[in-house]
Order: structure tokens, then sequence, then C-alpha cells
């Protein structure tokens, strides 16, 4: 059997863990599911979602910036020079406002105030930059919702996508592509984000209770797949968009990541929904995954997580 095949058949099919049956409820809301499964007008709701395909969710978001498709071309070359970054970076205000906040933030603690973008970008070190240009990319998609679902919801998703970009990298083995891995973890949540806009775009007569544990359980494998299908619009690494959405026949790498953005969603949701866990409190987790947590737990604490946009 080819390794994409042998990795696949041990990953089990996306299902609701009781965490992530919480955080959803949160999202809507909602401080409770019902243990039952989806009303009728709840089926007749996800009929309608599922008839929506590749680019109409990914118009449900706001646009990229202009030059993130350069930026991700240029991030990935190993000889790429600060000076190249600095220039193609210069062109967008909004991101180099984002990555100036986030060189002086506690997360990189400099020594004296950063007050230019090449020092940014030498406080930032390669794999930081590469990091967060997507990082500052796609953090306005899920700030800039305002309807009912979308607005209080798009800060908590982002919470997740963060935690989740960062675990990926740090449960990553030496040699795997860790650009790939960050981009997976950032982009995983997208989905959801569309649905939330999707539903805020709805008239409030024409949108069910939503309260009920068999929608949610459902929504979590179609909103991963609506996740591959807006990175592959975008032009994402094929190997991303196999890895949000894995199917039998593709690549070892992508299924090998894909396992990776498992494991890191897992351990990005607990620490979210339930930080200052001990290692005993997290059940039958590697110690990897331990590590991982308590790693997150450090860099997410209300004393090293980046200041507020």
């Amino acid at each position: 059997m080819p390794a994409g095949h042998a990795v696949l058949a041990a990953l089990p099919a996306l299902e609701a863990s009781s965490e992530w049956l919480q955080f959803s409820g949160r999202l809507l809301g909602l401080s409770r599911l019902k243990d039952v499964p989806p009303s009728a007008g709840e089926q007749g709701l996800m009929q309608r979602l599922q008839a929506q395909r590749g680019s109409q969710w990914a118009d449900q978001l706001p646009r990229l910036p202009a030059v993130l498709p350069q930026l991700m071309r240029l991030v990935r070359r190993d000889d790429v020079s600060s000076n190249e970054l600095v220039q193609l970076l210069s062109r967008d205000p909004s991101l180099v406002g984002e990555l100036m906040r986030l060189a002086n933030s506690p997360r990189y603690r400099p020594e004296r105030e950063i007050t230019d973008l090449s020092g940014a970008v030498f406080v930032l070190g390669q794999q930081g930059l590469n990091q967060l240009v997507m990082s500052v990319a796609l953090r306005p998609i899920f700030n800039q919702a305002k309807g009912r679902h979308g607005s209080g919801a798009g800060t908590l998703l982002w919470d997740l996508s963060e935690r989740a970009a960062v675990a990926t990298t740090k449960l990553a083995n030496a040699g795997d592509d860790e650009f790939s891995a960050y981009l997976a973890g950032l982009s995983s949540q997208l989905g959801l984000m569309a649905l939330l806009r999707v539903l805020d775009g709805m008239s409030a007569p024409t949108i069910p209770p939503l309260d009920r544990e068999g929608l949610h359980r459902q929504l979590l494998p179609l909103t991963a797949a609506w996740s591959a299908q807006i990175v592959e619009h975008w032009g994402f690494p094929s190997k991303v968009a196999e890895a949000l959405a894995p199917q039998p026949g593709r690549g070892a790498e992508s299924a090998v990541l894909a396992q990776l953005v498992r494991q890191a969603q897992a351990v990005a949701l607990r620490q979210l929904m339930q930080p200052g866990l001990q290692p005993a409190q997290l059940g039958d987790w590697s110690a990897a995954q331990q590590r991982c947590y308590a790693e997150l737990e450090r860099e997410f604490s209300v004393g090293n997580a980046p200041a507020p946009a």
C-alpha cells in the first residue's frame, strides 16, 4: 500500500468531539446543544449550503491583499533577501502596520522599539516572517464580519485558527514543510467563517434555531471541505487544500499533513476551551501533544498574547 494510503487508512473520519460541539454552539451564541438529530428546517438549510461550491464560498469572505500571491512565492524561497521582502511589503500599508505592531508585541520582546520595516523583518526572522505574512493577510477575514453571527464569532474563530497554526508547526517533525503546516492550521476555520457570513446574509425568519447536535456534527466535515475549496480557489499550495479535506489517493505528504492538522486542531481547541490544564488532565495524549498544549499555554497566556488590533 502506498504511504499516503496507509496514513489515510489510519486517519478516522472527521467526527465532532464534545469540545468541538461546545465550541460550535458557542459560535452561534448557544449555551448548550440538544442531543437530537437535525430538525426538518435544519436539514433544509444543510441542503442549501451543500449546493454552494468553491468560488461561491470564497466570495463570502473579504478579498485577500493584492500582494499576497507574490508574497507567498517570495517567502517560500530559501534565497530571498530582506530587501526584496521590504520592497514588496511596503506596497501594502495595512500589512506594514500590522507587521510593525507584531514586531513590537510581547511575543517577540524586542530590546528597543522597532520603528522601520527593515528592523521588523530582522526581528521576526525568515520563518517568523513567513508565518506572520500569512497571519496578517488572513486575520482581517475574521475581524471584518459585522452581522449577528459573524461579528462576535469571528474573533473566536481567529483565536482557534491562530492556535492551530502555531500547534501544527510545534508538532511538525524535522524536515516537514513548516510553512504549509502553518498555513493549513491557519486556514482550517475558513469554511466556518464563510458559513457565518452566509447565515448573516439570510433573513432571520428563514434560519432555524441551529441548536441540535445532529446539525453541528454534520457541519464539521462540510465546513472542513469548504475550507479546502476556499484555499484551492485562492491558489494556496495544493497539499494545504488536500490536508484540510483529505481523500484517498492523494500524496503521502498531504496525508501526513492532514493527520498533523487533526492533532493540532485538537490541541488548539483544548487549550482555547480549557486553558490551564495539567498533563494528567490531558487524557491519553502523546508526549508531543502534551508539550504542544503547554507551549500554547505560554504563548497565548494573557501576558504573552499579541495586543488586540
